[in-house]
């Protein structure tokens, strides 16, 4: 994930930079989450609390999940930043890019 977003990085036009610097942070908080969330779950086992497997899978699925969603809404907006103007292309979303 952290791949794929540093190349669209190097795509984004310079004026547009701020939004993938923001997806950034974001993908900085989620691995802080992640990872103090990991911590818990090996005190908890040191405590003799049971870890729930099931659970624990979901949480790190969702997470990924939430990255891939990020990424693709912002590759769909980029796009459409890209292609402003173009009377042929199809809008992602219909409410524009403009700012």
């Amino acid at each position: 994930m952290n791949r794929r977003l540093a190349d669209i990085q190097k795509r984004v036009k310079k004026e547009h930079k701020d939004i993938t610097k923001y997806i950034k942070h974001v993908f900085e908080a989620l691995d802080k989450k992640a990872e103090d969330h990991r911590k818990l779950a090996a005190l908890n086992a040191l405590a003799g609390i049971k870890i729930k497997g099931e659970e624990e899978k979901t949480f790190y699925e969702t997470i990924n999940e939430t990255k891939k969603l990020l990424l693709d809404v912002l590759e769909k907006t980029i796009a459409d930043f890209d292609h402003q103007g173009d009377k042929h292309w199809d809008k992602h979303y219909k409410d524009g890019v403009k700012e």
